[in-house]
């Protein structure tokens, strides 16, 4: 399977999208590193208090890290991190590094990558990163794998943590990937992910309402009067939450979970559009809800650091 972008579209649809990007991305970046570090803190700690134990000297997993790794670097200062990502994407880029992603990945993720390379996207958010966590930029450092998520290259009891973000949706099987992540966690080990849910509003991964939640109807992509003027840029399994709850009690029993529920569409948006008939197959839960958190400790001992 290739990147899970699609590149589908003309050349002025992809630039107006890398335009978008660079925008949202950039507008204000120190506040956008410190939004990151509160969900970085944030999850840490709930993989300690599962653990039982700090995240420190630890084996660290991320699936799909994405170009910018600030998960990894931030974690791997104190960790053993390293990221899974079916494209390793070189730091410094030469023609040979072009022709690998042009080959393997298509025209998309090859002008998203030279933008974000000419623009300094990663560059600036990085020597943020390190400035608000008070080290050296040389300090932050991460170590991407080629690999597949529904087939993790590494064996098994490797790691005492597997996060994700936001990659869930966009695999074919989600539930190899939630078998491979059982396998590869060692006993006391903890899974956090985090799933962008294809029943938001944004679940159809239009990058226009990334940045603004309002550029179209409320849930386009799950009514037929609106489907139309969707454009999504990634591949998308179009899972349900009830799917999803049900493969990871599968291969995660006992795990836990948490949705983030958006603050736009409101209820009320909702409830106009079941009063016209639309959307009755769907529970307000899952059209509310943006993101599902699930959260899961392998049974086990905790691997002593």
């Amino acid at each position: 399977m290739k990147s899970y972008l699609r590149g589908d579209r003309g050349f002025r649809a992809m630039m107006a999208e890398l335009l978008a990007l660079y925008r949202r991305q950039t507008q204000d970046i120190p506040r956008s590193v410190s939004e990151f570090l509160e969900v970085q803190r944030d999850t840490v700690a709930r993989i300690e208090q599962l653990r039982g134990a700090p995240l420190a000297g630890c084996d660290v997993l991320e699936i799909g890290p994405g170009q910018t790794r600030l998960f990894l670097m931030a974690v791997g200062l104190t960790n053993r991190a390293v990221g899974v990502d079916m494209e390793r994407t070189p730091d410094h880029l030469g023609l040979a590094a072009l022709w690998r992603i042009w080959r393997k990945n298509g025209s998309l993720r090859l002008v998203k990558t030279l933008g974000r390379h000419a623009l300094g996207v990663d560059r600036r958010t990085r020597a943020e990163l390190a400035r608000q966590l008070g080290v050296r930029k040389g300090q932050l450092r991460s170590r991407i794998t080629e690999g597949d998520a529904m087939a993790l290259p590494f064996p098994d009891a490797s790691f005492d943590a597997v996060v994700s973000t936001s990659v869930f949706e966009h695999l074919e099987h989600p539930d190899r990937a939630a078998a491979e992540v059982a396998r590869v966690l060692r006993p006391g080990g903890v899974a956090h992910m985090i799933t962008h849910l294809y029943t938001s509003h944004t679940g159809a991964h239009d990058t226009r309402l990334f940045a603004d939640p309002h550029a179209l109807p409320p849930w386009s992509h799950l009514r037929a009067k609106t489907r139309a003027l969707v454009q999504s840029n990634s591949y998308l399994n179009e899972w349900r939450l009830a799917d999803y709850r049900h493969v990871f009690e599968d291969h995660w029993p006992g795990h836990s979970d948490w949705l983030g529920i958006e603050d736009y569409p409101a209820q009320s948006d909702l409830d106009t559009l079941r009063a016209a008939g639309e959307l009755q197959g769907f529970s307000d839960e899952e059209l509310r809800a943006s993101v599902l958190i699930t959260y899961w400790r392998k049974p086990g001992t905790t691997v002593a650091n």
